[in-house]
C-alpha cells in the first residue's frame, strides 16, 4: 500500500488496527466489485467505523445482549387516531425451567410536559400457578396515565403477551426500552386491532386486582397534574445519612393551599390503621391545615388541626388538637401526665410525692413563678358545696395557700359557719343574733350569753366543715352521649372488564358500604347505647338531686356569722358613731342605737358594732366590734 490510506493518514497498519477495534472485519482477500476490504460480513463499510464523530443509528430499535432480547429506542406518538395496540414482548409460560422476565423503562403521558411521567415495570411469568399469568412490580414517578398504558394478557398456551396501548382519540406519547431474560421482543411491533388471551395486568387498573398499587409507590389519581402525591402499601421510612431511622422528615402542606380561601381547611396528612375484620373498623387521624389572612401579622391565621375518623361509621370528630401561627394551642380535653379515666374534665398530673412542684405559671426566665401549684396530700379535704376553686392542703403544715402579696376580695367581712340551736328559726342577713353557752346561734334572748350579726357579704368564711358527714359530691357517670351512626355508602370506581378487547369499563365497588344487616346492627347498637346513656343520665340526676337535698338539710343547720369587718345591721334611726346594742324584744333579740355619751359599760360590752354610715334603705352600716 502507499503512504496514505486516506488523506492525512500515513500509518496504514495503525489505521487498520483502529478500524478492526471498532468492529470492522479486515479481509485478507480481494473484495467483490464495489465492496471494501474493511467491510463487515456483507462486505459493505459503515461510516461510523471510520469517523468517531458519526453516531451509530438505526430507524429500528437497536438490539444488544444475549439473544438480542434487550432493545432500546422505541418511540410512539398518538395524535387523535383510533385505538392502537402494539405487541412489544412475549414471556414464556410458567414451568419449572422458566426464568422469563421483562423490564420496561418508559416515559409516557400526554404531549404537554406536565402530562409526562416516568414508569418502571418489572414483569415475571414464573408464578405460583399458571392461572396467575404474571407477577408485576411497578412504579410511576407522578401519576398513572390512562390514555397510554401497558397491558399483559395470558395466552391459551401459557405465554404472556405484553402490549403498548393507546386510547382512541387521545394525544399521547411513549418512549421506552426493553430488557429481560427468556423473552421475545420485536424490533418493529405491528399494530393489532384485537388481542387474544385473558387480561392479567393493566398499568392503569388491573382487572384481576382492582385498585392495584405497587408495593412501593404509585402516583395518585388518573388526571395528570403536578399537585398529586404518592401512596404506599406499607410504611414510609426516612433514614438519616448514618442509617438511623429517627431523622426528621418534611411533609409539604395541603395540595389545595394555593386555591384556598383564608381560614379554609384542607387535608394535608392521614395517619391511621387498617381494620380487624369482624372486630374493628379502620380509622385514621386526619391532619388539616388552613391558610391565614393577608392582614394577619406572622400568618396568625395559619392553623394545623387533628381530627379522627372511624371508617366504619364514616364520622369525623370535631377538632382534637390545633395550633395556630401565633402559638395558640387548643385541645378539647387535656390529660397531661394523667391516668384519670373521666372523660369530663381536664387533668394535669405528675407522679410525685406531696410538696413537689406540679406546674408553674409566670414570666419566662423569671427567678420565681407568678403562680406555682405543688402536690397536696391528695385526699380532697374541701367541703361539698359547689365552688369555683378547690385547693387541697399539705398534711404536714396544714397550708393550702401562701401569697407573696395581698389577697383581695369583693366581700366586706370575715365570717364563720356556726351551727344553729335546734330552736333557732330562720335568720336574715344583718339580723342580730345571740351565741349560746354551747357555741350555737340563737334568736332567743334568754339563751344568749353574747351577741353578733349575721354576715351579708363575707370575703372569707371559716368553719366550712359542716357538710363533711355527707361525703363528696358525686361525679357524673354517664359520660358523653353516643354519636348517631351514619350509613356507609359504596365507593364505586371504573375498572376494565376482563376479557374485553379493546377494554371496556364497568363500575366496581372498591369499598363496600353497609349491608342492610350491618346498618340494622349499627342502629341497634346506637339505640342500646342511647338507652343506656339516658338511664345513666337519669341516675346521675337522681344521685345529684339526692346529694343536693342532703346538703340543703345540713346547710339549714348553720349560719355565717360576722366575726370582723363591716356589715349592715337591721337597725333603723341611727347616726354615724352610735353603738348598736342588743336588747330583748319579747322572747327575741333586736338592736338599738346608743350614742357614746349615753353608753354604759355593760352596753359597750354587749354592743355588736359601731355605726360608720347609713345604707340607702336606712339601715345602719357598722364596723363589727371584736369581743
Amino acid at each position: 500500500m502507499g503512504d496514505f490510506f486516506y488523506y492525512g493518514q500515513k500509518d496504514t497498519i495503525q489505521r487498520l488496527n483502529e478500524l478492526a477495534g471498532r468492529g470492522a472485519v479486515v479481509a485478507s482477500y480481494a473484495p467483490a466489485v464495489g465492496r471494501s476490504p474493511l467491510g463487515g460480513p456483507n462486505g459493505y463499510i459503515d461510516a461510523a467505523w471510520i469517523d468517531t464523530a458519526t453516531p451509530i443509528k438505526s430507524q429500528f430499535p437497536i438490539s444488544v445482549g444475549a439473544g438480542m432480547a434487550n432493545k432500546y429506542g422505541y418511540n410512539y406518538l398518538q395524535g387523535g387516531q383510533g385505538q392502537r395496540l402494539y405487541k412489544i414482548a412475549t414471556l414464556e409460560p410458567t414451568v419449572s425451567s422458566t426464568y422469563s422476565s421483562l423490564r420496561i423503562d418508559a416515559m409516557v403521558g400526554g404531549w404537554g410536559a406536565y402530562d409526562l411521567t416516568a414508569m418502571t415495570i418489572i414483569i415475571g411469568s414464573r408464578v405460583a400457578t399458571a392461572a396467575e399469568g404474571v407477577n408485576v412490580e411497578w412504579s410511576s414517578s407522578r401519576f398513572i396515565p390512562v390514555n397510554v398504558r401497558f397491558l399483559a394478557y395470558l395466552e391459551s398456551d401459557g405465554k404472556v403477551s405484553v402490549y403498548l396501548f393507546f386510547l382512541a382519540g387521545g394525544f399521547a406519547q411513549a418512549s421506552f426500552q426493553l430488557m429481560g431474560m427468556q423473552i421475545t421482543t420485536y424490533t418493529s411491533p405491528v399494530a393489532v386491532d384485537t388481542v387474544t388471551g385473558t387480561p392479567v395486568w393493566d398499568s392503569s387498573a388491573s382487572p384481576s386486582e382492582p385498585l392495584y398499587r405497587s408495593p412501593r409507590s404509585r402516583g395518585m389519581g388518573n388526571a395528570p397534574t403536578t399537585l398529586q402525591g404518592t401512596s404506599f402499601d406499607s410504611i414510609v421510612e426516612v433514614r438519616a445519612q448514618d442509617g438511623n431511622t429517627s431523622s426528621v422528615s418534611y411533609l409539604a402542606g395541603a395540595p389545595k393551599a394555593h386555591s384556598m380561601a383564608a381560614k379554609q381547611e384542607a387535608e394535608a396528612l392521614r395517619i391511621g390503621v387498617s381494620a380487624n375484620t369482624g372486630i374493628s373498623y379502620a380509622g385514621f387521624f386526619n391532619a388539616v391545615v388552613s391558610v391565614g389572612e393577608n392582614a394577619s401579622p406572622f400568618a396568625l391565621g395559619y392553623k394545623l388541626a387533628l381530627k379522627a375518623r372511624d371508617v366504619g361509621s364514616g364520622n369525623f370528630t370535631p377538632t382534637l388538637f390545633s395550633i395556630t401561627g401565633n402559638g395558640t394551642v387548643y385541645v378539647p380535653l387535656l390529660k397531661a401526665g394523667s391516668s384519670d379515666p373521666s372523660l369530663l374534665r381536664h387533668s394535669i398530673c405528675r407522679g410525685t410525692g406531696q410538696g413537689a412542684e406540679i406546674i408553674y405559671f409566670g414570666v419566662d426566665n423569671a427567678p420565681a413563678p407568678s403562680v406555682a401549684i405543688l402536690a397536696s396530700e391528695g385526699v380532697g379535704s374541701w367541703s361539698a358545696p359547689v365552688a369555683v376553686l378547690y385547693i387541697g392542703k399539705n398534711s404536714t403544715t396544714g397550708r393550702s395557700v401562701s401569697a407573696g402579696g395581698t389577697v383581695n376580695t369583693s366581700g366586706n367581712d370575715y365570717a364563720e359557719y356556726i351551727f344553729k340551736s335546734p330552736a333557732c328559726g330562720v335568720v336574715s342577713p344583718g339580723q342580730i343574733v345571740g351565741i349560746t353557752a354551747d357555741n350555737k346561734v340563737t334568736d332567743q334572748w334568754a339563751d344568749a350569753v353574747m351577741f353578733s350579726i349575721k354576715s351579708t357579704a363575707p370575703s372569707f368564711v371559716g368553719g366550712d366543715s359542716w357538710a363533711n358527714d355527707i361525703g363528696q359530691r358525686p361525679s357524673p357517670q354517664a359520660g358523653p352521649a353516643p354519636t348517631q351512626p351514619l350509613r356507609r355508602e359504596d365507593v364505586v370506581t371504573q375498572h376494565p372488564v376482563p376479557g374485553t378487547n379493546p377494554p371496556e369499563y364497568e363500575d366496581v365497588v372498591t369499598e363496600p358500604g353497609d349491608t342492610d344487616d350491618e346498618w340494622a346492627q349499627k342502629q341497634a347498637t346506637y339505640t342500646a347505647a342511647l338507652a343506656a346513656y339516658n338511664i345513666a343520665v337519669q341516675q346521675d340526676a337522681e344521685a345529684m338531686a339526692a346529694f343536693d337535698a342532703a346538703l340543703e338539710v345540713e346547710r339549714q343547720k348553720v349560719d355565717r356569722i360576722a366575726i370582723a369587718g363591716r356589715v349592715p345591721v337591721n337597725v333603723l334611726g341611727t347616726l354615724p358613731g352610735d353603738y348598736i346594742v342588743p336588747v330583748q324584744d319579747g322572747a327575741g333579740i333586736k338592736g338599738i342605737a346608743v350614742h357614746e355619751d349615753d353608753l354604759s359599760m355593760k352596753q359597750y360590752l354587749h354592743a355588736v358594732g359601731r355605726v360608720i354610715s347609713i345604707e340607702p334603705d336606712g339601715r345602719a352600716y357598722v364596723m363589727v366590734k371584736a369581743v
